[in-house]
């Protein structure tokens, strides 16, 4: 069964009372058996293990600082992350309905969110030319090799170059800290028209569905199969959303302007 990634961010209109109460209402539904919290009391990074939330729910206090707690199932988890201040919500799942339920609960309370392929997503981020070969055996024509500056044998002598891929993202991690990617679905708030002209969101066509819902929150489905993200439509649909909407020159944009983000 394939895995999914998924990310959502969460906006600055939901408060951490109501994070912790949308936890709680997941945790309830999810059903999972172990819960691993990390925390902070005293300036100490401490960590603890429940069987169920009301076990953790009888634990926790606001004299901890809540980090992060994961819903655990198997090899899955949903996890609830607090960052100075930034929340947000993570996870892998053998399906998407789990994110869905999550997404509807939050309503317009998020930023963007997206949900892909684990193992696409792992490759979107890995540099290492080796790993790539070793995963696909043929690594696929329109991904492009550079040379590496520091390498010391012939085993290392590449690198991906990540830009060449249409699933590659960009995290910028201070301003409206948004994400500029492409993958199978995807979610963006209002925040992102400040960016991009909402004209060009609405003209965009290249996919299964691009709508916006009462809440203001666009919902854009480039394919529907997230295990067939390496059939050429796909991964066409993914350039396509790129170069329409300009999402790597406003990142890019973002770069040179000196806002400090993270390029992966």
């Amino acid at each position: 069964m394939d895995m999914i990634n998924f990310n959502i961010r969460v906006s600055n209109s939901l408060t951490f009372e109501n994070f912790i109460s949308l936890l709680k209402e997941v945790a309830i539904s999810y059903n999972s058996k172990k819960l691993s919290f990390e925390y902070t009391l005293e300036e100490k990074l401490l960590d603890a293990t429940f069987i169920d939330y009301s076990a953790f729910e009888s634990f926790y206090n606001n004299e901890m600082r809540f980090d992060v707690l994961k819903l655990e199932k198997g090899n899955s988890f949903i996890g609830f992350q607090n960052s100075q201040g930034d929340l947000r919500i993570f996870g892998k799942s053998g399906n998407k309905s789990i994110v869905h339920y999550v997404i509807g609960l939050l309503k317009d309370n998020m930023v963007y969110a997206y949900i892909h392929n684990d193992f696409d997503l792992t490759l979107s981020r890995t540099k290492n030319y080796r790993v790539w070969k070793r995963k696909l055996k043929e690594i696929p024509t329109y991904v492009q090799k550079v040379n590496n500056p520091q390498s010391i044998s012939e085993r290392d002598k590449y690198l991906i170059d990540l830009e060449s891929l249409p699933t590659h993202y960009h995290q910028i991690n201070t301003g409206d800290k948004l994400w500029f990617g492409a993958c199978c679905e995807m979610y963006f708030s209002e925040l992102y028209y400040k960016y991009i002209p909402r004209i060009e969101w609405d003209k965009f066509t290249d996919c299964e569905e691009n709508t916006v819902s009462e809440n203001g929150i666009r919902r854009i489905i480039l394919y529907k199969d997230l295990s067939d993200f390496e059939n050429i439509e796909n991964r066409n649909k993914q350039w396509a959303f790129r170069n329409q909407l300009g999402i790597d020159k406003v990142a890019h944009k973002l770069i040179q302007n000196g806002t400090n983000p993270t390029v992966v």
